[in-house]
């Protein structure tokens, strides 16, 4: 079997889903953009050899055949039986089912289960709601994902669920594995919060290559705070966590209110952040604010509570969507299957 992921977070859940399965080997690649930045994926292979030999560790059984290949190139096509996917449609994982010619599929969504028929997610809205499935000629494709998935972007049947008990195990031992790397990262966010009220942070959207300066506009940030339920600017700061894909000189404008703490770029995802916040102030309550799939992840994962930000701010204070409107359908769209999956994880 050959898990093709693109991050941490996806694998807690394609490893969770494959609990019935008994490959003889289980090999895991990275794809996606990281592969055309070499520091950051050697960085996330590190990552992710340290939690693996710990998941051997724990359960020889399962995990004992669980090891990382760096790169496509030594794979030879006809040796798979099934390919894990966290993306059906992206190319950098549809090439390798390709070249490898590998029979069957396992389609588990991005994250916690967002499912992804393409790259561009309003391909798939007419074959979604008419239930075709896009041919997979000599394949078998299964789908195993979470929550409830909207009707005009859904698998063409039925998926089966992933146990939510074995994800957190998962997620634990990750965290585990991470909690003296980003015990400097705790400091700096709880440094950034202030020590009053509930700790508040927001997890930027990749946008700000979208707007006309390549940042976040003040103004919009202005109006997304006072959309914050419960959210005190006097008493309060609200701390942003950068997009790992965010321009290197960071999402958000010089001239910010004084509410709006200085972005903190987390090499870890936000999930695990939040956990490793929950564990050093267990009394404190965490909200996490955004438009991100993380939320989806967090709300599912942590004892965090979510806030969904408000889209059409978007559309009001980036005069370049008038060019380019279906970059901000597409957002719209986006976000709200996001808050469609939350509801039907929590039911």
């Amino acid at each position: 079997m050959l898990v093709l992921t693109g991050g941490v977070i996806h694998l807690v859940h394609q490893l969770a889903a494959l609990q019935q399965e008994s490959p003889q080997e289980l090999a895991v690649l990275i794809t996606g953009v990281l592969t055309r930045d070499p520091p950051g994926l050697r960085a996330l292979q590190s990552t992710l050899e340290h939690w693996f030999q710990r998941l051997r560790q724990l359960d020889p059984g399962r995990f004992g055949p669980l090891h990382l290949v760096e790169s496509e190139a030594p794979l030879v096509p006809g040796t798979w039986d099934l390919a894990c996917l966290n993306n059906q449609w992206v190319v950098g994982q549809r090439s390798v089912v390709e070249r490898l010619a590998i029979p069957r599929l396992l389609v588990c969504g991005d994250g916690l289960g967002v499912y992804y028929r393409c790259a561009r997610e309003l391909r798939a809205i007419l074959p979604s709601l008419l239930g075709l499935p896009i041919p997979e000629p000599g394949r078998q494709v299964d789908y195993v994902l979470s929550g409830r998935q909207p009707r005009w972007h859904r698998p063409p049947r039925p998926a089966a669920a992933v146990c939510r008990a074995e994800r957190l195990q998962l997620l634990e031992t990750l965290v585990d594995c991470l909690a003296e790397e980003a015990a400097p990262l705790v400091d700096t966010t709880l440094a950034a919060a202030g020590e009053l009220g509930p700790l508040w942070l927001c997890s930027v959207p990749n946008l700000a290559h979208q707007f006309p300066e390549g940042r976040l506009p003040w103004a919009l940030w202005q109006t997304w705070g006072q959309r914050l339920e419960g959210f005190d600017p006097a008493r309060q700061r609200l701390v942003p966590i950068d997009h790992p894909k965010a321009p290197r000189g960071g999402s958000l404008e010089g001239d910010r209110p004084p509410w709006l703490a200085d972005p903190v770029r987390s090499p870890i995802p936000l999930e695990v952040l939040v956990r490793l916040l929950e564990r050093r102030q267990p009394q404190r309550p965490i909200r996490v604010a955004g438009l991100t799939s993380a939320l989806v992840g967090v709300a599912e994962l942590t004892a965090a509570e979510v806030a969904w930000l408000p889209v059409a701010p978007l559309w009001r204070h980036n005069r370049a969507y008038r060019r380019r409107p279906l970059e901000y359908l597409h957002r719209w769209l986006r976000a709200r299957r996001m808050r469609l999956l939350q509801v039907g994880q929590a039911q």
